[in-house]
């Protein structure tokens, strides 16, 4: 199971969502669907559960959601927003 990182901020307006890492002082852009991703992961959904909500909600993308998910979720890890709960 995944957690964001306890030194990570969301920030959302209506125009653009914004994760900052108060730690390195880096700040990451997130579209709305990488939103509902973060958001999900965050509430302690599995990656799983978040490609198969994602797919109903968007079946005429449900090939390319798994990779797309599965990128975004690596990329959060990698930079250390998403850790290990």
């Amino acid at each position: 199971m995944l957690k964001p990182s306890p030194d990570v901020v969301l920030t959302k307006n209506q125009d653009a969502a914004v994760l900052l890492d108060k730690r390195s002082g880096s700040y990451y852009r997130l579209n709305p669907l990488a939103v509902v991703v973060f958001e999900r992961i965050s509430a302690g959904r599995s990656e799983d559960a978040v490609v198969t909500e994602l797919q109903t909600r968007f079946p005429d993308d449900r090939e390319r959601i798994p990779g797309d998910v599965a990128r975004l979720v690596a990329a959060l890890r990698s930079a250390h927003i998403l850790v290990a709960a």
